[in-house]
């Protein structure tokens, strides 16, 4: 059983030319915007934090207290290429890599001796 259908008296098939044409564009401009919104908050935020903690590893030295990914507190003995050693407790030494430290807190005295250096 074939039924075929018809159109109204009058009317025209739609061209598809015109609408091609307008969902590229927009389709490229939605890639565009996708990227920069993933550029934005994703990609330029990472960068930051890892320009932070290359310039908080580059300035460590011996004496700073220092903490872990692990959690670990403990105060620097001595620094190599990639590792540090790091004190706890009275007498635990542990050597643990650069990558592990999550932060850094200095003396305050060595803090207010720094800042008055640099005024």
């Amino acid at each position: 059983m074939n039924i075929l259908y018809s159109a109204a008296p009058g009317a025209t098939a739609p061209s598809g030319t015109s609408t091609a044409t307008g969902s590229g564009f927009s389709f490229i401009f939605l890639l565009v915007m996708l990227f920069a919104m993933f550029y934005f908050l994703i990609i330029l935020p990472q960068r930051r934090r890892e320009k932070q903690f290359q310039q908080m590893i580059s300035q460590l030295k011996r004496g700073d207290t220092v903490v872990t990914v692990g959690g670990i507190v403990g105060k620097v003995i001595d620094i190599k290429k990639d590792t540090v050693k790091i004190k706890t407790a009275m007498t635990t030494e542990l050597e643990v890599t650069k990558r592990s430290i999550a932060s850094v807190f200095r003396e305050r005295e060595e803090e207010q001796k720094e800042q008055e250096k640099q005024e």
